[in-house]
């Protein structure tokens, strides 16, 4: 019997430990044995390798022949390649998939375990992973000797024992922990093997063995594929790659610094995405290039790139050479660089690069793509012209056609690539502008943003406090040769990202819309002050309902009994109205949270957390809710402070403190099926008032989101069935809360109802000098529009288009929408045509239907029998002049409607023609026009909207219609705007996405195709 064994590595891996197992389980047998040891430098990660004979015979050579090796183990997977043409036919490769990216050229990591992988005899496992999941990473080395030993002649005891031998001077829990490691090691390779004979692929088996858990790893015996199904997802980071991220990441950390070196940021595209940079090496300070290294580079010339944590923007800082390609020279260039800089910045070195050739030199030939980490939405990714052009275009153009921005948590590659595919950046880089050809493939693009997306995931989120985030990563540009992509400037940062907060438990934010009791803490028995108009407004809603005030040294105010405190209240209270002092708020939170008696409270104060010197108001009252989170019960909800409060037409109440006088709630109006959730209690009063029909279910007011946030109340409100329409006011998100809010709007679109979202604080804030193209082209207000959009929400840019949208909305969602053509008509020329002219729009492209036959000489018919056939032509949009009388407008509005060409349906009435009655005295005359447009709108299956474009006079016609439930515009080009968002967003004729891209194969693949 012989062995032989090679085991590679690098340095500080273990590899002699390996070695010195196996040979004393060998020894232990009385086989002869050689070895022959390689070290590298293990500080720098060198190669290490050692060959090891094993035989029962004499061996007279202690190093194996090539051809001649029966093993490769190899703790780094690149190493194993560097040794395969020892192996023999038939020989086995046991590699760890965890690789040391310590060279600035390593390759892809998922193209390199493929390769591995093509050998018919293999076996890859996350040996850093395995070793954390047996309890400590120091013991990689034994996994790796557990992973091996299916294919060694010996009884995997006698390489236990080994191990216990080895490390007994160390303790027992040290051997125990190896011995662990060892059976982890040992099940992994014997699950990985029965995976492949199951029919799984290398990767599949790769991603169910990481799958598994400490306790299905520890089994006693050899491990099986049992529960494996082949059903491997791709869109992420595999353990090796993220292992090879997080290496480079935290070798960055360790060495004290916040930037990424751009030689670092090409490992990190490379090794995810498998884009390959051009020819690089990363000179130290001091040193030179070696005339080995420098046969690397082709080409007549060669550029030379600073290297410095200080120096940000390259360019600016005339950190950048391009010169001839001969060694003296360069190597005094090099020298020269550094001196220009070590008076004004600490640096590392130079990166020498290969010089890169335009093909296409000008405006548009280059790609930008980056990523970063926000507060409120976490990573986000955009995309556009590279260099400064995408800059240019996006103060130009309008949001989503210079950038693509999403919310990396929120989209995969596809749909990234979807939105890139509406931007003129894609237009011109896919040769689809006229003059321009094709710079990128599809797949190539696809391929990118898949890379980006999955480290964002990963990596631009809280990493805990030892590890730092990845808060920016971008390659701006990347150029294109021969149709792949090739970086040539990156950077990113390292630093903190954003927690969220723990979540509240929604169960009582759903009790606090409908509570069946009631209490009021701040109600003054003096005056009409805040409280005491909560008080009454309440009561009124339902006496009925058990109702306290909490006020200690008083038996009644109004009728209603008090409390001296919330403990003393007879039965638990569902919702607590707070309107004390603002300084007051931390004792009363307190106080409501150890009592246990309070499900939920609105906090009324003003001021708090706003003005300055009240943030450790804010902190305590905060510190007061997270005692309660820790509670069994999870501990009250709190609305507020400066919350207006709440409006619950099914909860009947009111805790808003505005006179009836001044705002009537309408509560003998039965609820409409829409919500209002608003930041804002002003902005929520106000389109109350403009819109003083709408009588919505819910206006909630939320305030400073101190606990309950925007995302909460509208995943707990768009779930309910008595709810189809939300419209959200936002100024601001709590940290991670935008995202949450992507996906509580995802959900409630996904049920059917309709999210109009309108969002305040747009001015970009200030931005350092050092900031990343990201930042400046993809800033916070921008993505949250984009990210909101994506998520399927109707985003709007006017408080008028909110109110217009909300109406909209809350009348039509029970009509069927069923494409995009609309019918109009009118009474004035001008206004035909500018609906004609509103059809299209960067939002919607509408389409004025032609009319069938059938509908045209249905529409004949009308305009003979009402004496307008010589006047008007039967045609869309239909201009009925002012001669028309209110039953042509009926006659010809129901042609439209009927006609099965036409989606829906715009009436707009100029009312100041005297052949129409529309005079206050004529509104309730049943042939008025004001009596036969709601019949219309009642019968119609499809949207019907009316605008009547007057003055003041004409206020109580457009009343009068509205009342009965017909959405009533002030001017048509605004109906056409606002009825064609509303159709775009609902119909099903929607022009679908492009198909998807077929990603390219790999860099290696390809190779291995030619």
């Amino acid at each position: 019997m012989e062995h032989n064994l090679i085991l590679a590595g690098v340095g500080g891996q273990g590899i002699l430990t390996i070695a010195r197992a196996i040979s004393i389980a060998a020894l232990r047998r009385g086989m002869h044995l050689k070895q022959a040891e390689v070290h590298g430098m293990a500080q720098r990660g060198g190669a290490v390798q050692s060959h090891l004979r094993i035989a029962d015979q004499p061996i007279h050579s202690d190093l194996i022949p090539v051809g001649q090796a029966d093993l490769i183990l190899a703790v780094e997977p690149l190493e194993a390649l560097r040794y395969v043409q020892y192996l023999k036919e038939g020989g086995v490769i046991v590699a760890s998939s965890n690789a040391y990216v310590n060279i600035e050229n390593y390759p892809p990591i998922e193209p390199l375990l493929d390769r591995i992988a093509r050998f018919p005899r293999h076996a890859l496992v996350h040996a850093d992973r395995l070793a954390r999941a047996a309890g400590s990473a120091r013991t990689a080395n034994a996994v790796m000797l557990g992973a091996v030993s299916p294919f060694l002649a010996f009884d995997p005891l006698e390489l236990e024992s080994a191990l216990a031998e080895m490390f007994a001077q160390k303790g027992e829990a040290v051997v125990t922990a190896n011995r662990r490691a060892f059976r982890f090691g040992r099940n992994a390779v014997s699950a990985y093997c029965d995976a492949l004979r199951r029919g799984g692929s290398p990767r599949e088996a790769r991603h169910w063995i990481d799958s598994l858990s400490p306790e299905h790893l520890a089994a006693e015996g050899d491990l099986d594929a049992t529960g494996f199904e082949g059903a491997y997802v791709g869109g992420g980071l595999s353990a090796a790659e993220l292992h090879a991220v997080e290496r480079v990441l935290d070798g960055v950390h360790e060495q004290g610094r916040e930037r990424l070196f751009e030689h670092e940021v090409y490992q990190l595209v490379e090794v995810v995405g498998a884009i390959s940079p051009p020819r690089h090496i990363f000179v130290p300070r001091g040193d030179q290039l070696s005339a080995q290294d420098h046969a690397r580079f082709p080409g007549e010339q060669i550029v030379l790139k600073i290297v410095s944590p200080d120096v940000v923007h390259k360019t600016d800082a005339n950190g950048i050479v391009f010169l001839k390609n001969e060694l003296a020279e360069v190597n005094r260039a090099i020298a020269r660089l550094v001196e220009r800089h070590e008076p004004s910045a600490h640096v590392n070195g130079v990166l020498v690069a290969e010089f890169v050739e335009r093909i296409q030199p000008g405006f548009g030939n280059e790609l930008f793509v980056g990523i970063r980490t926000t507060r409120e939405f976490g990573p986000v990714i955009a995309a556009g012209l590279g260099g400064i052009d995408t800059e240019y275009l996006a103060s130009k153009m309008l949001p989503g056609l210079a950038v693509a921005k999403a919310a990396a948590q929120e989209v995969d590659a596809e749909e990234f690539f979807a939105l890139f595919q509406k931007t003129a950046a894609y237009d011109i880089l896919a040769g689809r502008a006229r003059g321009r050809r094709r710079m990128v493939p599809d797949g190539e693009l696809l391929r990118c943003f898949d890379a980006f997306i999955a480290i964002a995931r990963r990596f631009c989120v809280d990493r805990g406090e030892e590890h730092a985030a990845l808060v920016e990563l971008e390659v701006n540009p990347f150029a294109f040769r021969r149709q792949h992509m090739l970086p040539l400037d990156g950077r990113g940062l390292l630093g903190q990202a954003a927690r969220g907060a723990s979540g509240r438990p929604l169960d009582k934010v759903r009790a606090l819309l409908e509570p069946k009791s009631v209490a009021v803490l701040g109600v003054s028995k003096s005056a009409m002050n805040f409280g005491r108009i909560i008080l009454n407004n309440v009561k009124k809603c339902d006496p009925r309902r058990p109702l306290w005030v909490i006020k200690e040294g008083e038996k009644e105010i109004d009728g209603v009994p008090c409390c001296p405190n919330v403990r003393a209240a007879p039965q638990e209270i569902d919702l607590l109205v707070i309107a004390a002092a603002g300084e007051q708020l931390p004792a009363i939170a307190g106080e409501v949270v150890e009592s246990g008696r309070v499900r939920s409270a609105i906090l009324i104060p003003g001021g708090v957390g706003e003005k300055e010197g009240t943030g450790d108001l804010m902190a305590r009252v905060r510190d007061a809710i997270q005692a309660g989170r820790g509670r069994e019960d999870g501990g009250p909800v709190f609305i507020g402070p400066n919350s207006m409060g709440i409006q619950s037409r099914p909860g009947g109440y009111d805790t808003f403190f505005i006179p009836q006088a001044k705002l009537d709630p309408r509560w003998g109006a039965p609820a409409k099926r829409v919500a209002l959730i608003s930041q804002s209690g002003a902005f929520l009063v106000s389109r109350l008032s403009n819109l003083e029909r709408l009588d919505p279910a819910f206006a909630i007011s939320i305030g400073n989101q101190i606990d309950v946030t925007v995302s909460d109340l509208v995943e707990v409100v768009g779930a309910r069935d008595d709810v189809d329409v939300l419209g959200v006011y936002v100024e601001g998100f709590n940290d991670l809360d935008g995202l949450a809010f992507l996906r509580a709007v995802k959900q409630v679109a996904a049920a059917g109802r309709i999210v109009v979202f309108y969002k305040a604080g747009r001015t970009e804030e200030g931005r350092s000098a050092a900031a990343g193209h990201t930042a400046s082209v993809a800033g916070d207000y921008d993505v949250c529009q984009a990210a909101v959009a994506n998520a399927g929400a109707l985003v709007v840019e006017t408080f008028k288009e909110f109110e217009q949208l909300i109406e909209l909305a809350t009348a039509m969602h029970n009509k069927e929408v069923g494409g995009l053509r609309v019918g109009a008509v009118s009474n004035a020329g001008f206004e035909a045509v500018a609906m004609a002219d509103r059809i299209i729009d960067s939002r919607y492209r509408l389409q004025m239907a032609p009319l069938a036959a059938e509908s045209g000489a249905r529409l004949r018919a009308v305009l003979a029998r009402h004496k307008l056939d010589r006047l008007v032509d039967a045609k869309n949009p239909l201009d009925l002049t002012p001669m028309a009388q209110d039953a042509a407008f009926e006659d010809a509005v129901q042609v439209m409607i009927d006609a099965p060409e036409v989606d829906a349906v715009v009436v707009s009435v100029v009312p100041v023609t005297p052949a129409l009655l529309t005079s206050e005295a004529e509104l309730t005359r049943a042939e008025s026009i004001a009596q036969r447009l709601p019949r219309l709108f009642q019968a119609a299956r499809k949207p019907v909207i009316t605008v009547i474009d007057s003055g003041g006079m004409y206020d109580a016609m457009a009343g009068h219609i509205r009342a009965a439930g017909v959405p009533v515009f002030r001017s048509c080009d605004q109906a056409i705007r606002s009825l064609g968002r509303y159709l775009w967003h609902r119909s099903p004729a929607r022009p679908e996405a492009p198909a998807r891209p077929a990603r390219p194969p790999r860099a290696e693949e390809e190779q291995a195709e030619a």
